[in-house]
């Protein structure tokens, strides 16, 4: 499942392309400007004639560095999804199901197993060579084989981060109101210790009444009732 395919089951509406504005098509990325879905505008999905040339200077930096070079050039590349090739070129491998780059396992079964068994296997039909003219998401064997595609990613604005939706295709965000917040008591107020109600001034419990200040049961009295009169002496 690719990233636009798990989109539109979440409930995204992908009819238009938000970069060029015609209809999108039904792969991951526009069928007239190659705009990859989910992705900043300009992150397209590489061309089939820049695939070409990037397979071709890879050959060349193969037999230039015998190999040895190329070999060690791309162990450090394949942890940006990239090629030797690739990264000279702007271009970078990616997860088509996360939206992510691809990282260097994915990279290194991509680039030696999976085009070795397809080379192996299939390549004296030739036309596997040939699989990204009428795919829709523009793969070749091996990247179905691994779920990637190629991108061209000049600025590097592809990430290891997995994929999120493009501003444009979210869908709007649910609104919460919270409840409005209690009101300080005011002087006066009925419900606590105001002017004229319980524990206010003039009332049970305040100053100069029952339990009041200087009262029974208030500041600096006993909390007991007074003792009995003693009998009258004879």
């Amino acid at each position: 499942m690719t990233v636009l395919e798990g989109a539109v089951q979440q409930g995204y509406t992908v009819e238009t392309c938000y970069s060029c504005g015609r209809p999108w098509g039904n792969g991951c990325a526009c069928q007239f400007c190659n705009q990859m879905y989910g992705f900043s505008v300009g992150v397209v999905v590489s061309s089939a004639g820049k695939r070409l040339i990037a397979h071709l200077l890879e050959a060349v930096l193969v037999l230039v560095t015998c190999f040895v070079g190329w070999l060690i050039w791309a162990l450090f590349t394949f942890a940006n999804g990239q090629t030797p090739a690739k990264q000279i070129m702007g271009m970078r491998t990616v997860n088509i199901v996360t939206g992510a780059r691809a990282g260097w396992g994915r990279m290194f079964v991509r680039e030696v197993c999976a085009k070795s068994l397809i080379g192996f296997f299939l390549g004296w039909l030739v036309f596997p060579y040939f699989w990204l003219l009428w795919d829709k998401n523009k793969q070749q064997l091996w990247d179905k084989m691994v779920e990637t595609t190629v991108l061209d990613d000049p600025n590097g604005l592809v990430t290891a981060q997995p994929w999120g939706a493009a501003p444009s295709l979210q869908q709007p965000q649910q609104q919460y109101q919270l409840p409005p917040s209690e009101q300080p008591t005011q002087w006066g107020d009925p419900r606590q210790g105001g002017y004229g109600q319980q524990g206010g001034y003039d009332q049970p419990g305040s100053y100069g009444q029952q339990g009041g200040y200087g009262q029974q049961g208030g500041y600096g009295q006993p909390q007991y009732p007074p003792p009995p009169p003693e009998p009258p002496r004879r």
